[in-house]
């Protein structure tokens, strides 16, 4: 609990003054202060957490490598990820069937998302966020919640090295405690989200960085930075050593000679005079006594953490500019490495996010269903149009050689089917000017959908079964419970039902074929309304005269194409052998 006396950061930035009758609750206070003395608990600073020495070293890497956020290689990784951040387009799904979604556009959690903190832009408090979880693992918000229905509102981003769970000796985790200028404060479980990446191994409740095992790398960057910045303000000059030649001895050098043979030195060959020649009036001699900047390979000795860096941080180097990955850019690889980039580091990262928040924030809204997920649309990113264009290449491919039917075609060209697309092949899938063998996909027939004649039939032949009445086999039960579910039929199935109507047809002579009739229904119309009845007569007489003006004739069990002999496939159920001489 807090006073209403103390103005939360919402107030600070709206620039409103905190009322008796409060009826919104206040976020928690930030720091003032991000001295660890004061505040008992963490620095508001990126330091890293990790106080164990790596292997093979007995070194604080943690005290070496300083705050992460300052290495700059670390610090235009981020960057990368919070100026891209905003390209991926929060959205709320609601499963429909198996394999579609409804997107919810008017879901609150989304306007949750666009502005977190009033008065502060989202790009912000989520940059400030997935710093805190790339950087060491752990990203925390608080749910700010209205004090009149307990309504999720705001969502406060809590610095990570202020936040520390707590348990109570029989369950590992009953709350948080957040900490800042002396202050504590009890955060309850159902008020803070926790992205954790992986698990710390000396406390399961909080997550670790891959970043933290290159805290060597971060440190040596950093040297090198360094000792390139000495070499460079010292005119690029190795450090050297001025005086007689031993051979003269005649050569006598005082103290202020010598400081002004160095002044002199220093103002010919550094800054501005950089490359300047010297000439000197007596037998000098100069000796090296460090080593050039190609003997120190500094080059080399930044590309091994450079990579590796970029390797813990999901990204490629050439993606940020770095020597490592200039090296070897070209322009298609420089495409193909921002699209690793999204798919190694950006799309994983929208993963975790959206994973946290369908757990932990959806369910806090009335709106939200059973089932309903959140996802970040990423379909408008311009470097990931490449893939999405070459999977609608591969698609038409597909369809056109008749491995695959327009539904799937579209699933992988990232758009959704209709009903009426499942099954239909392309028209030239199956060519008869070919020679050879084609082996085609499982779904080479056409398939159809019953009519609601032909189910009102079927139903009615099921209730009669249900009831005892006789008539009717196991083949004619499937057939009528594929009718009623709307299954769709293949072209094998359609001419077999147009073979049953034609030879029972016979039975409609019968007694008790026709309502009003003694023994109604008989046998024969039990069987008949079971296949869909006079609907499915005729619904399956028309479709078998598409499918011989499609030059397809029936021949026993196949669907067979003039010139096509069709074999029986442990796989696919039949393959095409198609003669030159048909």
């Amino acid at each position: 609990m807090w006073d209403t006396g103390s103005m939360g950061i919402f107030d600070r930035f709206l620039g409103r003054k905190a009322v008796a009758n409060q009826t919104e609750a206040l976020p928690l206070p930030l720091a003032q202060s991000m001295d660890r003395m004061l505040t008992g608990f963490g620095n508001g600073q990126l330091y890293s957490r990790l106080r164990r020495a790596l292997p093979g070293s007995h070194k604080d890497w943690s005290a070496v490598a300083g705050d992460l956020g300052l290495n700059g290689i670390v610090a235009v990784a981020i960057d990368w990820y919070v100026r891209n951040w905003s390209q991926g387009v929060a959205k709320v799904y609601r499963p429909v069937d198996g394999s579609q979604a409804d997107a919810l556009p008017d879901h609150p959690v989304l306007q949750l998302i666009a502005e977190p903190m009033p008065g502060l832009p989202a790009n912000l408090v989520w940059g400030w966020f997935l710093q805190d979880y790339k950087l060491f693992g752990n990203a925390y918000l608080r749910k700010i919640r209205s004090t009149i229905d307990g309504q999720v509102i705001g969502l406060q981003f809590l610095p990570f090295d202020m936040v520390r769970p707590v348990g109570d000796g029989t369950n590992p985790l009953t709350m948080y405690k957040y900490q800042t200028d002396g202050r504590t404060f009890d955060i309850k479980l159902e008020d803070m989200i926790h992205l954790r990446y992986g698990r710390e191994p000396l406390d399961i409740r909080l997550g670790r960085s891959p970043l933290q095992a290159m805290l060597r790398e971060i440190g040596t960057d950093n040297v090198a930075s360094s000792a390139a910045y000495g070499l460079l303000a010292n005119g690029a000059m190795p450090s050297i050593i001025i005086g007689p030649d031993a051979k003269d001895t005649s050569v006598d050098i005082s103290i202020d000679d010598a400081r002004q043979i160095k002044r002199q030195m220093r103002e010919d060959l550094t800054g501005d005079n950089a490359g300047g020649v010297v000439v000197m009036n007596g037998p000098y001699k100069m000796d090296r006594v460090s080593l050039t900047p190609n003997d120190l390979a500094l080059d080399a000795i930044r590309r091994v953490p450079e990579e590796r860096i970029c390797s813990a941080l999901g990204l490629n180097p050439m993606v940020l500019g770095l020597g490592s990955g200039l090296e070897r850019s070209t322009y298609s690889n420089y495409e193909r490495a921002q699209q690793a980039a999204w798919e190694d580091g950006m799309i994983p990262l929208f993963r975790a996010i959206a994973d946290v928040i369908t757990i932990h924030l959806l369910p806090d809204f009335n709106e939200t269903q059973p089932g309903d997920y959140l996802e970040f649309d990423v379909s408008q990113v311009r470097s990931l149009a490449d893939d999405l264009s070459a999977a609608a290449q591969r698609a038409e491919r597909l369809f056109k050689a008749g491995i695959i039917d327009r539904a799937e075609a579209k699933r992988i060209a990232s758009m959704e089917p209709t009903p009426e697309d499942e099954g239909i092949l392309h028209p030239t899938a199956i060519s008869t000017q070919n020679i050879g063998t084609i082996t085609p996909a499982k779904s080479i027939s056409l398939k159809y959908i019953p009519n609601q004649g032909m189910q009102d039939a079927a139903r009615r032949a099921l209730a009669w079964h249900e009831d005892g009445e006789p008539g009717g086999t196991i083949i004619g039960l499937t057939r009528a419970n594929q009718i009623v579910n709307g299954e769709k039929l293949s072209e094998d199935t359609i001419l077999r039902m147009y073979s049953f109507f034609s030879r029972h047809e016979v039975d409609k002579k019968a007694e008790g074929f026709s309502a009003g009739e003694p023994g109604y229904p008989s046998p024969g119309r039990v069987a008949w309304d079971l296949w869909g009845g006079d609907a499915g007569f005729a619904w399956s007489t028309s479709k078998r005269d598409q499918i011989q003006a499609d030059g397809k004739s029936f021949d026993g069990d196949h669907v067979c194409t003039p010139g096509v002999v069709y074999k029986s496939h442990p796989f696919y159920g039949y393959e095409l052998e198609i003669s030159s001489s048909e």
